[in-house]
């Protein structure tokens, strides 16, 4: 099995809380502190959240999901949301998957691969 298909021990959701705020990074820095504790995440971005997603950004979050993914972190954005924030697929930084049923995976993720789920 993947590492990308095994079940995850937290999956984090991120919704509306903008890219710069002091509440996105403590969510990233709980989602990087799991992973310093051996645990597997995942992370799921919709809404405002995918804003995060996007490269070449110079802000602390960003920074801390770029360092998430090079430790093994899955994340995955929603397509609607990327269109509506009119974002392309070649504006996100390497490594994100991109959804286009994010509801149907969403609910996968919540219901079947992750073992606890926190969301902001």
């Amino acid at each position: 099995m993947s590492r990308e298909n095994q079940i995850k021990d937290i999956g984090f959701v991120l919704t509306k809380a903008p890219i710069e705020s002091s509440l996105t990074y403590r969510f990233l820095s709980f989602a990087q502190n799991a992973i310093d504790k051996n645990k597997t995440i995942g992370l799921f971005l919709i809404s405002d959240g995918v804003w995060l997603a996007k490269k070449n950004q110079n802000n602390k979050p960003h920074k801390l999901l770029n360092k998430l993914l090079e430790n093994g972190a899955e994340v995955t954005v929603s397509k609607d949301h990327l269109m509506a924030a009119g974002i392309e697929d070649s504006d996100l930084i390497s490594g994100v998957n991109v959804t286009e049923q994010p509801y149907v995976d969403l609910v996968d993720q919540v219901m079947e691969k992750w073992n606890k789920v926190i969301t902001i």
